[in-house]
């Protein structure tokens, strides 16, 4: 009998459950949006956001029975359990473990505090990889501290979201180092909580959960849990990685010097070093990976987002058919530079002592080809606009981390919905001028698999488990087409930097 797995997903958009087989194939899935269940608490319009965490989980038991009925295996064959989330969510619990405050990671409460009475934005860069501190957990303690004492006093349990999930799975409080960097609470040279920070913010190491490392097996399932979903009372409940760091692991990133590009909402672009390395001009951060190695991180911002907003507003509306089928066959009809029109509508280069600007100005701006009769701009030449604004904004944000890290990657990885995009994986191959590796966009929970193969012995080893991976499709660069983008680039970057200038 093969061996199969769940993985649970709280996502940015939605909750989401997939079960694998033993070859880390998905054999079942459900996903349910749950954008409408963030809500805006009083006074914190618009930058404050909280979701009901009964509502999340109940969606979550959902998708994992609809995702195991859909498998046609008997839920009595689940192996184990993983579970990961967005990065940058937590949830705080009280001393019998009822929440308190659960925010996803769009919550920036913490724009009310000023950390820098305390400690130095520099030094608290110096000691975690992250900053500005505004978007992590920390901050949002600290708000509460300030604005709702009584609820902080309370506060016994910190988790980050996909801790929360393993927490209702398990009731064991816990969390790996992927997601720990991620808190602004996290030493992240030497891999635990910082003593520092927790003094001088008078946080205490109590509410701290517990750090497990990848493939460990943190608790078996509570009968609650075996009977709601109908799994063995013994179910083990693995240990997987926070969402970016596992959808690379779930494509075979776990080498030195792979980049992976996680195309999903947002576009986070990971590099994975040996050693922890921090960026003296503070632009982009430094987090965790399994297996003892660390990330260069840089975010190219919203990818997915702008590819559906243009495809749902303005293909859509036109009554086309297969409206991203057609997106597709429309970016093909142009060459590279679209017949000179720039987009600059969304993807970024990400800075994190720039994470509060934003520009002046955005949009399709013109070249003078774009005037000629020859090459008449028309909805191809917008269509390719976006993919190459899209491709471009990679480029410039691993020009960061080559920067700052001193070495070209030596595999480049793309996952993510958008990797669906055949138009985009070439086109991004040409612009980098490097073979791009592309995967199904499950890759964080192939990783849970792989995870749950670990955590059960089925594989000793993250180096043993990667090889069987087979799904994949690899892209070439064009050498004639890059030519071409290297003169494109630097235009398309001037029109970026301008759009942040000010009158």
């Amino acid at each position: 009998m093969p061996d199969y797995y769940l993985s649970l997903d709280a996502g940015t958009s939605g909750g989401k459950a997939v079960v694998l087989d033993d070859r880390g194939y998905v054999i079942g899935y459900s996903k349910t949006a749950w954008n409408h269940l963030y809500f805006i608490p009083e006074d914190l319009d618009p930058y404050g956001s909280e979701f009901k965490p009964e509502q999340f989980w109940d969606i979550l038991l959902q998708t994992a029975n609809e995702a195991i009925l859909n498998s046609k295996i008997s839920s009595r064959d689940i192996t184990a359990i993983t579970a990961t989330s967005q990065r940058h969510g937590c949830v705080f619990f009280d001393d019998k473990g009822i929440p308190l405050y659960a925010g996803p990671n769009r919550d920036a409460r913490g724009l009310e505090v000023d950390t820098e009475e305390i400690m130095p934005n520099e030094e608290l860069y110096e000691i975690t990889g992250h900053g500005l501190p505004f978007l992590f957990a920390l901050t949002r303690l600290l708000w509460f501290k300030e604005n709702e004492e009584d609820v902080y006093d309370k506060i016994k349990h910190l988790l980050s979201i996909d801790g929360w999930v393993n927490f209702r799975l398990t009731g064991n409080y816990t969390i790996d180092d992927t997601a720990a960097a991620e808190t602004l609470l996290f030493d992240i040279k030497h891999r635990k909580w910082s003593d520092k920070i927790l003094s001088e913010f008078e946080i205490p190491h109590e509410i701290l959960p517990e750090k497990y490392e990848y493939g460990k097996v943190i608790g078996t399932i509570t009968p609650a849990i075996a009977s709601l979903l109908d799994l063995n009372s013994n179910t083990p409940v693995v240990m997987n990685a926070a969402d970016t760091q596992a959808s690379i692991l779930g494509c075979g990133g776990i080498k030195e010097n792979t980049l992976g590009i996680v195309a999903g909402s947002t576009m986070p672009l990971q590099m994975i070093i040996d050693k922890p390395i921090i960026d003296s001009e503070q632009k982009i951060w430094t987090g965790a990976f399994p297996n003892n190695l660390w990330v260069l991180e840089s975010n190219a911002g919203s990818v997915g987002d702008i590819h559906k907003w243009f495809i749902d507003s303005i293909l859509t509306p036109l009554g086309v058919e297969n409206p991203y089928d057609k997106f597709e066959s429309l970016v093909l009809t142009k060459p590279p530079g679209s017949g000179g029109v720039i987009a600059n509508l969304g993807p970024q280069v990400f800075s994190s002592q720039a994470m509060l600007s934003v520009p002046i100005y955005g949009g399709f701006s013109f070249t003078p080809i774009a005037y000629s009769f020859d090459t008449p701009v028309n909805i191809a030449g917008f269509s390719r606009s976006v993919v190459e604004n899209i491709a471009f904004a990679a480029r410039a944000n691993y020009d960061q981390i080559l920067a700052i890290s001193g070495k070209q990657a030596t595999e480049t990885l793309l996952m993510g919905g958008v990797a669906r995009s055949k138009v985009l994986c070439q086109i991004l191959a040409n612009v980098l001028n490097c073979e791009i590796k592309t995967f199904l966009p499950e890759g964080a929970s192939v990783s849970g698999a792989f995870a749950a193969m670990i955590g059960t012995e089925k594989y000793s080893n993250l180096e043993e488990v990667v090889q069987i991976i087979s799904d994949f499709s690899i892209y070439y660069p064009q050498q004639d087409q890059f030519d071409e983008y290297e003169a494109l680039y630097p235009e398309w970057k001037a029109q970026y930097q301008k759009s942040f200038e000010e009158d």
